[in-house]
């Protein structure tokens, strides 16, 4: 509204001057028309100068004149078909095949999260207000952080009567609602001695935040990796009891009459310690529940089964075991592992001659002190489990097995 008033006003001045100019002209005329007869008694010069001063003002009229057609045009034809044309065009938009579908999917998963996120009071955890969590943190003091992941920041908070929690708040970002959710459904509903306890959750406004059992003694990876002038030592015997807690959390996950989880996210950093190093799996934000023998399911546009998935949890646990024996990282030395499948994957390649040659590789504060043979067995172990053929890998059930005949051969020691 504000332009088109502006535009009229234009168009107003236009046609003002345009009128001075035409009353100019015309009374020029008049008066040329008195002193015709008195031209011959006028001189040359006066003559031209008059001329000339009729040209001038005819151009400017016509200048004038032509700016106004213009205008008028425009503001009759263009904008009012421009306008259309872009509703037009919207309409079209709005009523694509592609475009109702995106809304449809959009508002299904909406009402899927609302559902979801009504049914969390009638779990057995509790809703914690988010200003009592701002107070038992400090107001998310830099001081208290005590991890930061891809999904958020892991704080230290203090609550009444001594009590210790650890609280992670999410980044503000779309796609972790999703599993902000996934967390909680499963960690809400079933408890087990290796996996992270989930005590609280907060939801409110664009906050979601989740409420652990405080673990003092941090994650494997800051013990396997440590900060220099931070030296840590793991001896052997909690190397395989960590093993195989880790092997008995995620057996039970896969084998669980109604739970039937596949982890898919396994690594040294989720992999939290109590204060008897028990370990506890932790960052269920990608687990997927299992479906039955003959259900396929995309992931990363990559078809995969039940089977898939389980094995998948398999070969990312060779991986944290050797990572366990060797202090290799993963993250930074990627080169180390995929060599090694390289050999294993080799049709003339022993599993036994590979885990020897590999023997080079383990942490040296391990060998000498009388479970070498321990040691090489693990290594067995851990590469049976990232064979590059899925179908040759053992079974999580099979794999915890395993790691506690290694823990049973000294159990004086290994407890």
């Amino acid at each position: 509204m504000a332009l088109n008033a502006k535009l009229a006003l234009l168009l107003t001045l236009f046609l003002s001057v345009a009128s001075n100019g035409y009353s100019s002209l015309q009374e020029n005329n008049a008066s040329d028309d008195e002193l015709g007869g008195r031209l011959s008694s006028v001189p040359s010069k006066d003559i031209w100068t008059k001329v000339d001063s009729s040209f001038k003002s005819g151009f400017v009229i016509g200048y004038v004149f032509s700016a106004v057609s213009i205008l008028t045009i425009y503001l009759s034809y263009c904008v009012p078909w421009a306008r259309l044309n872009k509703r037009k065009r919207n309409k079209v938009m709005m009523k694509t095949p592609m475009m109702t579908s995106l809304m449809e999917r959009q508002e299904k998963k909406r009402k899927e999260a609302d559902i979801q996120i009504s049914s969390l009071d009638q779990m057995l955890i509790a809703r914690i207000s988010f200003d009592e969590l701002q107070k038992a943190t400090n107001s998310f003091d830099r001081g208290k952080v005590i991890g930061v992941g891809k999904t958020g920041t892991v704080y230290k908070a203090a609550h009444p009567h001594l009590r210790f929690t650890a609280v992670k708040r999410l980044f503000d970002l779309k796609h972790l609602e999703k599993q902000f959710l996934s967390e909680l459904t499963i960690l809400g509903k079933f408890t087990h001695k290796n996996i992270v306890p989930l005590l609280g959750f907060c939801l409110e406004s664009r906050e979601r935040l989740l409420v652990y059992q405080y673990m003092p003694n941090g994650n494997l990876y800051d013990w396997l990796h440590p900060v220099k002038g931070e030296p840590k030592i793991m001896e052997w015997h909690f190397r395989v009891n960590i093993a195989a807690g880790i092997a008995r959390g995620l057996a039970w996950l896969h084998s669980h009459n109604t739970l039937q989880l596949a982890h898919l996210n396994l690594s040294s950093r989720c992999i939290l310690l109590d204060k008897n190093f028990e370990p506890r799996i932790s960052n269920f934000g990608r687990a997927m529940h299992i479906m039955t023998s003959n259900a396929r399911i995309f992931m990363a546009n990559i078809e995969m089964s039940e089977w898939d998935l389980t094995k998948r949890d398999v070969h990312q646990l060779g991986v944290l075991l050797l990572e366990l024996i060797t202090g290799e990282d993963p993250f930074n030395n990627s080169d180390f592992y995929h060599s090694l499948e390289g050999k294993l994957g080799q049709n003339n390649c022993l599993l036994s001659t590979v885990s020897a040659a590999l023997y080079c590789a383990v942490d040296k504060s391990l060998l000498g002190q009388g479970f070498d043979r321990e040691v090489l067995y693990f290594l067995k172990v851990a590469c049976n489990c990232i064979q590059p053929v899925p179908n040759r890998r053992p079974t999580m059930v099979e794999v915890y097995k395993m790691l506690m005949a290694i823990k049973n051969t000294h159990p004086d020691i290994l407890g």
